[in-house]
Order: structure tokens, then sequence, then C-alpha cells
């Protein structure tokens, strides 16, 4: 979801202040009455988006910006490089916030992740 915030001037010549929520997806598949003119002086605020964080033995563990609502943890691990020959792909687990407590999940790749998420991909016993 998208804010924009217009400040325009209306048509007494007085700075006006509107605020108009745009569904981003909505206006993607072309819902017209999402669409909003924008004046020169528009403000547009996009909320940042949520991260998903990937460390352990992947490629290029850090923070990735959650894509979708149904993100998985094999597409986060994507983001990240993939895993590394020495990952241990059976042990992944997902470290998640729940109500203030720390809970570690065993993850398999079709669990969907969360907004804050740490996924954690061990090194593989030899």
């Amino acid at each position: 979801m998208c804010r924009v915030c217009a400040e325009s001037v209306d048509d007494r010549g007085d700075f006006a202040r509107t605020k108009h929520r745009v569904d981003l997806g909505d206006l993607e598949d072309g819902q017209v009455s999402q669409n909003v003119a924008l004046r020169d002086g528009d403000t547009i605020l996009v909320p940042r988006a949520e991260d998903v964080y990937v460390f352990g033995q992947v490629k290029n563990p850090g923070a990735y910006a959650l894509q979708d609502d149904d993100m998985t943890v094999l597409q986060a691990l994507s983001l990240a490089g993939g895993v590394t020959d020495r990952g241990a792909t059976g042990r992944i687990e997902i470290v998640r916030i729940v109500e203030g407590e720390r809970v570690e999940i065993s993850a398999d790749f079709h669990d969907v992740v969360l907004p804050g998420d740490t996924i954690i991909v061990p090194e593989r016993f030899f």
C-alpha cells in the first residue's frame, strides 16, 4: 500500500492538504479508480519494505525486502544467491519473535516467511 499525499493550491489560491491512499497492486491491475492526478509539488510517500534476514551458508547473507505476503524460504534463499556447497539444506531454521519471545522453527523450502524472520542455513556435517 502506498500513500500519496498531495499538497496543492485549491481554486481560491489557498494551500490545501489532501491525502489519498493508493493500493499499488490495484493500480497495477488497471483499476482506474486508484489513479490519482499529481501536480507540481505533490509528495509521494512509499512505506519501507519489510525485511527478511538470511544468514549462514548462503552466498550473499544479509537483509532482503519481503517480495510479497507469501514469500517462501526457497525464494528468500534465492535472493541471497542460494545455499553454498557447505550448507545443510535439511537443517534450515527460521528464527521468529512471537509475543516477544524468540522461537526457532525447523523450516522447509515451501514454508512462508514473515516480516522480521531470520533464516539460518547451518554448515553441514562431513
